[in-house]
């Protein structure tokens, strides 16, 4: 009988471990996850920019300027797409990264996609910054 107690005591140990675990550990490490993995990717987008600081500059024409939307659930979501094309040593390229970093992390504010169109309308000769050891990644925002 005395070994049954022990067992019952330790499964009620156990059970009680296990809850604290569940309840309190668990939810931190998610938590902790989380916030990890934005600061890894604003991290990557600061360098990202920065690296772009130092590329250079050639003349580049907009093909397309729109806005477009996407439903994700009950949200709807806006978002600018400008599309661009310019030249580096002879050879022809198209990009569509508007501002250095955001394919890493992005947040977007109302109108933000109104106002990025508006500065980009189709035709206009616009800045590209490209990188110079990959010609075809290009920005037009560092």
């Amino acid at each position: 009988m005395d070994n049954l107690n022990w067992i019952i005591t330790g499964i009620g140990v156990f059970a009680g471990i296990a809850g604290v675990v569940c309840s309190i550990i668990i939810p931190i490490l998610v938590i902790g996850g989380i916030g990890f993995f934005f600061y890894k990717r604003n991290h990557k987008s600061t360098a990202y920019r920065q690296t772009a600081q130092t590329w250079p500059a050639v003349t580049g024409t907009v093909l397309m300027s729109t806005i477009q939307s996407k439903r994700i659930g009950q949200s709807h979501k806006t978002y600018p797409v400008v599309i661009y094309q310019y030249v580096v040593n002879g050879q022809g390229f198209q990009g569509q990264t508007i501002r250095a970093g955001e394919q890493f992390l992005s947040a977007r504010v109302a109108g933000q996609p109104q106002a990025t169109v508006a500065r980009y309308p189709v035709g206009a000769s616009v800045p590209v910054y490209y990188n110079p050891a990959n010609p075809a990644e290009s920005v037009l925002e560092r």
